[in-house]
């Protein structure tokens, strides 16, 4: 009874093009608030354009019961569980939202179709800014990797090179240390180590090489 009523709700919401919530990003963070909201009866509609931050991986991880699962097959499951409980999922890009008088929103797609909505979350993530090194983009999410908890076991005990570009690089050194004694901090752009950081970083065992990567 509660599924035909939550159909009932979106059904009214497509025709009327005025919806409970509106998520703009159809990701992991996107899903996951669309279910709960669907669940608790909310029309809601998820606009997603297709292009996941970690689409070039071949692997997700650190989800319960889902670890290494495929990126691609998460978010099908995902929105599979999502229309089941009467949400609705359109494919395109949200070009803009804006305030309406009574408080709600209007959001203008890119197809020239514009929807209303009380709330809307917006969960469209991060866009990784890519070093101007050659090979770098062609290899991101198999081979040069970002993160220590997405991917570091995958290379544990491996060597490991960091590609500094800023300060928290040499956070991420102390993280990758902790999987491998093999690491080496390529300065490249970053600000110049402190005495006290290449101190810090020689007693970790990692090796420090200067120079721009070309």
């Amino acid at each position: 009874m509660i599924a035909e009523v939550v159909e009932m709700t979106t059904q009214d919401a497509r025709t009327s093009g005025q919806y409970d919530v509106v998520v703009v990003g159809g990701g992991a963070a996107g899903l996951s608030g669309a279910l709960a909201l669907a669940r608790s009866k909310r029309s809601v509609l998820v606009v997603d354009a297709g292009q996941p931050r970690n689409a070039s991986s071949p692997h997700a991880h650190n989800y319960l019961s889902r670890d290494g699962v495929a990126p691609g097959e998460l978010l099908a499951l995902g929105r599979a569980e999502v229309l089941g409980y009467g949400a609705e999922v359109r494919t395109g890009r949200a070009r803009s939202a804006a305030r309406t008088d009574d408080g709600g929103f209007t959001v203008e797609l890119e197809d020239g179709t514009a929807v209303g909505a009380r709330r809307l979350l917006v969960a469209t993530g991060l866009t990784d800014e890519l070093p101007d090194v050659a090979g770098v983009r062609e290899r991101w999410g198999r081979d040069v990797l970002h993160c220590p908890y997405c991917h570091g076991y995958e290379v544990r005990d491996q060597e490991v090179g960091i590609l500094a570009t800023s300060a928290f690089a040499l956070h991420g050194a102390r993280l990758w240390r902790q999987l491998t004694d093999r690491v080496t901090l390529l300065h490249h752009t970053a600000p110049e180590l402190t005495a006290d950081e290449r101190e810090e970083l020689d007693a970790r065992g990692v090796t420090v090489v200067e120079g721009v990567v070309e």
